[in-house]
């Protein structure tokens, strides 16, 4: 297909990048296949990626250099909610700066990093998908030259392409591993929030007796023969 548009997952090279990170952090994962793309489980998912696969992911793609690795890492954590350490967003906002890119997707990412509350909440990047792009190019008049059909396809630019990882990415990856392993100690160390509670309201006597009569009567309302 090539490309479908110039924003961020409307071509190829990216869905075959995205593929590639998604085989590298299985790794980290330690599981046979991770979506990152279109999960089953995507709670499970941010899960694992919040306990610490995000990090050392990241951690390992800037060691091997691979800023397009890095980008569409946090493009999909981003489309999840995932909670990203700030030290990994502020590399990213400097990657991106550094990184030959489509201006549409950089300013979708741009937008997005700017606006991300990093709380949970998933970001929407507004990219149309393949099929969203096919029904919004259909019309009532079509060329008869075409028979109907629209292309799709946009010029591509090969230096503005995404980039797969380097030929040695298996190189370092015990040490990525290890610390993973580190990481997600320290995390378990770390005392949790204590969660709040709401103080016990105690009603007057006379307004749990109200209640009580109100509860009773609704019961013996539900119970009485039709």
């Amino acid at each position: 297909m090539g490309a479908w548009g110039y924003g961020l997952l409307q071509s190829d090279a990216e869905l075959d990048v995205v593929d590639e990170i998604e085989d590298e952090v299985a790794k980290i994962a330690k599981t046979k296949r991770f979506r990152l793309l279109h999960p089953k489980h995507p709670a499970r998912v941010k899960e694992r990626l919040d306990g610490g696969v995000f990090h050392c992911a990241f951690l390992y793609f800037h060691v091997k250099k691979w800023n397009h690795g890095m980008i569409y890492l946090v493009v999909m954590a981003m489309r999840l909610g995932s909670t990203i350490p700030a030290d990994d967003l502020a590399q990213v906002i400097q990657t991106l700066e550094e990184t030959p890119m489509y201006k549409e997707a950089k300013g979708q990412l741009e937008q997005g990093l700017a606006g991300y509350k990093n709380n949970g909440e998933p970001w929407d990047f507004q990219s149309k998908s393949i099929v969203d792009a096919a029904n919004a190019s259909i019309t009532n008049e079509q060329p008869a030259a075409t028979g109907g059909f629209q292309m799709l396809n946009v010029m591509e630019k090969w230096s503005l392409r995404p980039q797969g990882g380097p030929n040695d990415m298996e190189k370092g990856m015990e040490e990525i591993l290890k610390h993973q392993k580190e990481w997600e100690a320290k995390q378990a160390k770390e005392p949790k929030p204590a969660t709040e509670t709401k103080p016990k309201v105690d009603l007057p006597q006379e307004e749990k007796d109200r209640l009580d009569a109100a509860v009773k009567a609704w019961f013996n309302f539900q119970m009485a023969p039709e």
